[in-house]
């Protein structure tokens, strides 16, 4: 018998959790907290981390995530909990640089915080001096 990821053996009247690496929960589960740049899955989202969540590397993440429509627009995609070891915050965005418009569930973030989100999106390329000796070293 299974119900929300748990499953039961009647026989034994053992209990199991089969965590998964997300949940998708309401968007009202995610009410205020800090919005933020999150790495999931090697890939840089604008973010707003639930104030609920304690900081702990046992508790899942919630987070709601919203997707870039226009130059600095962010709107509302999806709401999910996280396992800690699946997301990476990797900067929070101050509060002076965004506006939220809670009602359409639309971000705008400032020139700053988009510059700082195309750098964090750019590709890492390969240095052409990387592993070269200096001419004089030769």
């Amino acid at each position: 018998m299974e119900a929300y990821g748990k499953s039961y053996n009647l026989s034994t009247a053992k209990q199991t959790y089969n965590a998964p690496s997300s949940v998708s929960l309401g968007p009202s589960q995610v009410r205020k907290g800090k919005f933020a740049f999150a790495r999931i899955r090697n890939e840089i989202y604008l973010v707003q981390v639930s104030s609920m969540t304690p900081a702990s590397a046992l508790t899942t993440v919630d987070v709601k995530i919203f997707r870039h429509e226009f130059v600095t627009i962010f709107r509302f995609s999806t709401a999910k909990a996280f396992h800690p070891s699946d997301i990476q915050i990797v900067e929070e965005i101050d509060d002076q640089l965004k506006c939220y418009e809670e009602d359409k569930e639309t971000v705008f973030l400032a020139k700053e915080a988009m510059e700082r989100l195309r750098k964090l999106t750019l590709p890492v390329l390969p240095s052409p001096y990387r592993g070269r000796r200096p001419l004089r070293w030769r």
